[in-house]
C-alpha cells in the first residue's frame, strides 16, 4: 500500500537507538510508556499518510487479499486511532487495490503544511472533497491529517456546506468548526498550538481555493501547499 499503509510517526520513535536508549526508549519500540503522554496506556504517534485523508475525502474503498480470502472494505475502516496498531489490515494480508467512485461532479483539493519545500512528511493535511450539483454543493467531507493517530474527519463541519455555495461568511464558519477535531500533541515537527492554529487557516484556504476565491493573508515560511 505504499504512502496509504505508511507508519506513524513520532519525534521519540523517529530518532537514533543512540537517543532512544538516553530517553530510555518509548511504547512504540523497546520502552514501556508513551513519552508524550506517560499516562496514557496507548501510544500516540501521527500519522503521516497524504493519500489517506485525500482518499477518505473522495469516498475510497480498498481490497485486501489475504489466506483466508480477501474483502473490500471503505478506506475509513483500514485505520485504527493506536500509534502501534494504526492499521485494521491482518498481518497475512496484502492491500492489492484501490477503488475511487466516479469523479463526475466532484471538486478536491488536498492542501499540506510542511517545513521543507522538498518531499516531507505533513506536520498537517487538510482535504476537501465536494459533489457539486449545478452552483451548490449536494454533500462533502473534509478530512485531517497529522493531527491524530489516523486521519480525522470534520464530519460536522462538512455538513454544514450541504445545499450551500461557497460564500466567504460560510467559509469562515466551516473552517472554525472543522478545527475542532484537530488535536496534535507534542509529538511532531513545530509546536501543536501552532498546528491546531493552521487547521482552521488550511481548512479556508482549501475552500477558498475551491470556490475560486484568493486565499489572502500574508503567506507564513513554513507553509508548502500541495497542487489540487
Amino acid at each position: 500500500g505504499g504512502n496509504v499503509c505508511v507508519d506513524t510517526r513520532c519525534n521519540y520513535y523517529n530518532q537514533s537507538y543512540q537517543w532512544r536508549k538516553a530517553v530510555n526508549f518509548c511504547m512504540k519500540k523497546d520502552g514501556e510508556i508513551c513519552l508524550v503522554t506517560p499516562g496514557s496506556p496507548r501510544c500516540w504517534a501521527v500519522s503521516s499518510s497524504d493519500t489517506a485523508p485525500v482518499l477518505w475525502s473522495l469516498g475510497a474503498t480498498v481490497r485486501l487479499v489475504g489466506p483466508s480470502g480477501e474483502r473490500t472494505i471503505p478506506i475509513a475502516a483500514l485505520y485504527r486511532d493506536d500509534g502501534i496498531e494504526y492499521l485494521a489490515k491482518r498481518p497475512d494480508e496484502v492491500l492489492v487495490d484501490i477503488h475511487l467512485p466516479p469523479a463526475d461532479g466532484i471538486h478536491s483539493v488536498y492542501l499540506k503544511l510542511r517545513r521543507r519545500r522538498a518531499f516531507d512528511f505533513p506536520l498537517l493535511g487538510v482535504a476537501v472533497a465536494q459533489q457539486m450539483d449545478a452552483d451548490r454543493i449536494a454533500s462533502a467531507r473534509i478530512v485531517l491529517g497529522a493531527v491524530a493517530s489516523l486521519p480525522r474527519e470534520a464530519a460536522e463541519a462538512a455538513g454544514m456546506l450541504a445545499g450551500q455555495r461557497l460564500e466567504p461568511d460560510l467559509i469562515a464558519a466551516v473552517a472554525e468548526r472543522a478545527a475542532r477535531p484537530s488535536k496534535p500533541l507534542d509529538n511532531t515537527d513545530l509546536t501543536h498550538p501552532y498546528r491546531k492554529k493552521m487547521t482552521r487557516v488550511y481548512v479556508e484556504r482549501a475552500l477558498r481555493r475551491l470556490a475560486g476565491l484568493a486565499d489572502g493573508g500574508r503567506p507564513d515560511p513554513f507553509i508548502e501547499e500541495a497542487r489540487p
